[in-house]
């Protein structure tokens, strides 16, 4: 299942464009990095918001969705800590939480080259019953 979840993230046009890779990737962590591009960056010069949360939302929901099950996001909060300036990636790293009947809490941290934390938050994300591996596109 990690394969073709990971084949279907890099298909995707939308992950294409903010060209993240997938570093590591289960049931409980995730972990990606993605080079600091203009194509990418705010008007300031520093890495925009828009695209560190949809790297986010991206390894939460795919981390999610190692379950074997679709997920999709309820709720998301980051805290923009320090500006992602001065480096060469970001990685997001995704820390399961909690598992509850339906819903999956993450724990989200976003680090420089240097390891300091630039971003922080907490992603919630409801777990459906449909199987991933029963359709043709599982993500």
């Amino acid at each position: 299942m990690r394969e073709k979840l990971i084949a279907e993230l890099y298909e995707n046009q939308f992950n294409k464009f903010v060209g993240f890779e997938v570093l590591e990737l289960g049931p409980t962590y995730s972990k990606a990095k993605v080079k600091c591009s203009e194509k990418i960056q705010n008007p300031y010069g520093g890495i925009h918001g828009g695209a560190l949360l949809a790297l986010v939302d991206t390894m939460a929901g795919a981390t999610g969705c190692m379950n074997g099950y679709y997920v999709t996001t309820v709720s998301a909060n980051l805290n923009f800590l320090l500006p992602a300036v001065n480096t060469e990636y970001i990685y997001c790293e995704c820390m399961k939480l909690k598992t509850g009947k339906h819903i999956l809490v993450f724990d989200i941290r976003i680090t420089d080259d240097e390891g300091n934390l630039l971003d922080s938050g907490e992603f919630s994300f409801f777990a459906s019953k449909t199987p991933l591996l029963d359709n043709p596109k599982i993500y």
